[in-house]
Order: C-alpha cells, then structure tokens, then sequence
C-alpha cells in the first residue's frame, strides 16, 4: 500500500486530550477516521495520508491504533515522516490536487507544512543531475529540459516579504 493525497473533511478537538484532533478524512475512495496531533490541521486542508498497511519513507509500518480512547485508521504525514524536510505540521497541498493520488505523483515543492503554493515564486535554483552545474531561473524564464535537473531553492514573496525554501537533497 502507497502513501496518498487526502483531504481532510472536517476535525473536532479530541474528548480527552488537548493536543489532539479527531479528522475525518477522505482518501479518494473512502472516509476515515484518523487522530491527528498537528497544530497545522483543518477542515478542507489537502494532505499527505499513509493508510494502514502502509510503509513511510523512513520505514514506519502503519497500522491501526487506539489513541486516548479513539480508532485511528492512518497517519497524515508531515515532510518529516516522509523524509522530505524537517518541519513540523502535516503537509498543506494546493487544492488543485486530488484526493487519492499516489504520493510519487506529487510535486516535490509542494511537499511542505508551508503552503507555498500560495506565495509568488520569484527565482529557483536548479542542478543538472549528470554536472552538478546550477542553474537560477528567474520567475518567466523556462527550465531547458526539466528532466535533467533537480529543484535546489525557490525564493519567494508574499505581501513584500521576503521568503526563502531550501529543499533536501
């Protein structure tokens, strides 16, 4: 079993612990129930979901729990969890993105607890995977074949604030 795109359908603050949230969540197929401890979560927030019988990134085998009383049926993953960055919170996906697509299909740069997707990217940097030469690209400029790089940083704004994201590599 893959991880997945999720969205999150709604979430009520867990009955006996304040750190928690009770999520309903729909995975393209199917509504589940899961327990979520991130500060970041919400109603209509698209994510990254591990079902149960799934495996992440840094070898976490899923399977279904009891958490202070409740069933959780899954994890939604932060970049953490799934090896990407160190932030916390789960990831927060554009909404352009649908519910059930596989995690591999998922743009690297959206694999963030950041929505950067709403932020104004104005330069990238950009390896050549066989070189290692890099490449900065200005916000209009096109990528020559972007099957031979690799995203390295973006910069951003947003209402004049000076953004920067550097990836893992």
């Amino acid at each position: 079993m893959e991880l997945i795109v999720a969205e999150i359908k709604s979430c009520k603050k867990h009955p006996d612990a304040t750190k928690l949230n009770i999520c309903e969540v729909f995975d393209g197929t199917n509504t589940q129930q899961i327990v979520c401890g991130a500060t970041n979560v919400r109603p209509g927030m698209k994510t990254i979901l591990a079902p149960v019988g799934s495996t992440t990134p840094k070898g976490l085998l899923i399977k279904e729990a009891i958490l202070r009383g409740v069933a959780s049926n899954g994890m939604l993953c932060s970049a953490k969890d799934i090896d990407v960055s160190n932030e916390d919170g789960i990831i927060d996906l554009p909404d352009s993105i649908n519910a059930g697509v596989p995690l591999k299909d998922v743009r690297t740069e959206y694999l963030s607890s950041t929505p950067w997707h709403t932020f104004t990217a104005v330069d990238s940097c950009w390896e050549n995977i066989q070189t290692k030469k890099l490449l900065m690209v200005k916000k209009n400029e096109a990528l020559p074949n972007k099957a031979e790089f690799r995203l390295l940083s973006q910069t951003f704004f947003k209402n004049n604030q000076y953004l920067y994201r550097h990836f893992k590599v």
